[in-house]
């Protein structure tokens, strides 16, 4: 049967126990507990069964099953089992409890677990996988088994006040896998590359946010693909010269120190080497990513935020035009006009000005020290 356009009844977790509502074109479908206060087509409770059979004879107009991709917050894992007999575009899972399960046999074609903090202990024995994702903090993942796995995904969450590498556990059952991403936050703890070394086999390697080590990446002669996407710091990145077999090679807003120098060596290696694609390009300075990715207000709720944000998107327009160091102050102090004008705002929230201001003084075409901003902070703000 296609399935409906529209309201209709979908017996989820008994008879006829939800109403849906289905947009055309739509091609995929999220259950979420309703406290969880995001928007889903069905809310179920993390713990109640799902009877995954009601979607059994749902097709898309152009033939195959629908929904063709599920987003699941909750901890019923009869999915798998389901699966088994269904085939499933992309599957993305989100626990809200400890989990160990077997994906032996699951025809999921893409595959996403996030342990949202809890204990995974997970089997990944499967040819039908083309790709895994496995989210959260990967200490607390244990991968059982991973026959057939050669593409592999860590979305790693971390803490932005802590300054310790983030380093991959040991995963002996990932020995043969060819490629691997790495993707993090773009602010806080940078992920060590060093860990990689433990996969002999790669291939393949993409990076995403904050990272560090980047000297590992010298013992992996082997590799013919690397990717650096959004890294506020590749200092220690190896040269070019380093991989005779490189043939895919990607920069793209990173640090404009070492991507400058890997722009000049990969234009000295072209002479020399094909590539089937490379590019070293849209290089940031230091600043951009504090402004654009750890701005201080970002976790103040209410109108309080609204209006910081505000304020602070408009001071940062105005300095870096700038003409001299009174007009940037005068914008600065407008930043700190907005602040002390909001309701209820204590200490800490002061230290978050302060810290803003610094992060908008470093954006100013001329120099502003620290310590002529920190006279103003103390002067203006209330």
């Amino acid at each position: 049967m296609i399935v409906p356009i529209g309201k209709f009844r979908l017996s989820l977790t008994g008879e006829n126990s939800h109403t849906v509502n289905i947009s055309a074109g739509q091609g995929g479908f999220s259950i979420a507990p309703k406290k969880m206060g995001e928007k889903a087509d069905a809310y179920v409770d993390a713990d109640t069964p799902i009877q995954w059979t009601a979607f059994n004879g749902l097709e898309v107009p152009a033939g195959g099953n629908w929904p063709r991709g599920f987003y699941y917050i909750g901890n019923d894992s009869s999915f798998i089992e389901w699966s088994k007999r269904h085939e499933i575009e992309n599957f993305v899972w989100k626990l809200l409890a400890p989990a160990s399960v077997d994906f032996t046999n699951a025809q999921i074609r893409h595959l996403s677990v996030h342990n949202n903090g809890f204990e995974l202990s997970i089997k990944l024995d499967n040819t039908y996988l083309r790709s895994v994702v496995l989210g959260g903090n990967p200490d607390k993942i244990t991968i059982e088994s991973a026959m057939g796995v050669k593409n592999i995904t860590f979305g790693i969450e971390t803490d932005k006040k802590s300054n310790e590498p983030v380093v991959l556990p040991h995963f002996p059952a990932l020995k043969d896998i060819e490629r691997i991403e790495i993707s993090m936050p773009i602010i806080g703890q940078a992920f060590d590359c060093g860990s990689l070394l433990q996969f002999k086999q790669l291939k393949s390697v993409t990076l995403w946010g904050s990272l560090c080590n980047f000297e590992a990446l010298a013992q992996m002669p082997q590799l013919t693909a690397i990717g650096v996407r959004y890294c506020p710091d590749m200092t220690g990145f190896p040269p070019l010269s380093t991989w005779k077999d490189l043939n895919y090679f990607i920069v793209w807003n990173a640090e404009e120190l070492t991507g400058k120098r890997l722009k000049k060596e990969l234009k000295e290696v072209n002479k020399t080497h094909s590539f089937e694609y490379a590019s070293v390009s849209q290089l940031r300075k230091k600043t951009w990513f504090a402004t654009e990715y750890n701005i201080p207000f970002t976790n103040w709720e209410g109108k309080n935020g609204r209006e910081a944000m505000k304020a602070y998107k408009a001071a940062l327009k105005a300095i870096k035009k700038a003409k001299d160091e009174k007009e940037a102050k005068g914008f600065l102090v407008a930043l700190m006009q907005v602040i002390n004008n909001l309701p209820n705002i204590e200490t800490e929230e002061r230290a978050d000005t302060a810290e803003a201001l610094q992060q908008l003084a470093a954006c100013a075409p001329f120099t502003i020290k620290e310590e002529k901003v920190q006279e103003w902070f103390e002067e203006y703000i209330d």
